[in-house]
């Protein structure tokens, strides 16, 4: 009897996303070479450069809109950080139809150059499958303190 390799189950897309996170936040830091690292490793997980770029973009103006950085977790945690699950709710929640306005999940609405990146994301990742977030009460980035 021929038994042939069970192939591995491929990652779920928001595993994959929270590693590109990871590592967009430590290319970050060190230094202006950023995206060229960011997608060579995307390569290696399996993400082709046009997605790679596109996540990249996503990054970019979420960071852009936060006047801050992502935070993100160490690349070996099992946990997410406030950032990271903030990303996640924005690529699984129903966005509105026209910028700036704003849904249950994310009360204050996104800029339209937001909203474009996050449709792209999940046009070339086919990341519709997200489960869609309860409604929140503030915006998922805040920082406690």
């Amino acid at each position: 009897m021929f038994m042939a390799p069970i192939e591995p189950t491929p990652p779920r897309h928001s595993h994959r996303i929270v590693r590109l996170m990871r590592r967009w936040a430590a290319e970050g830091r060190l230094g202006d070479r950023r995206l060229a690292g960011f997608v060579a490793f995307a390569g290696t997980i399996g993400v082709q450069p046009v997605p790679a770029v596109a996540i990249a973009s996503l990054f970019q103006l979420t960071e852009a809109c936060l006047g801050r950085p992502l935070v993100a977790e160490c690349c070996c945690s099992r946990n997410l950080s406030r950032d990271e699950r903030a990303i996640l709710l924005m690529l699984g929640s129903a966005l509105p139809a026209h910028p700036h306005r704003s849904g249950p999940q994310i009360p204050h609405g996104l800029p339209g150059a937001l909203l474009w990146a996050i449709e792209s994301v999940r046009t070339l990742f086919g990341a519709d499958d997200q489960p869609t977030p309860g409604p929140l009460s503030h915006c998922p980035f805040r920082v406690e303190r």
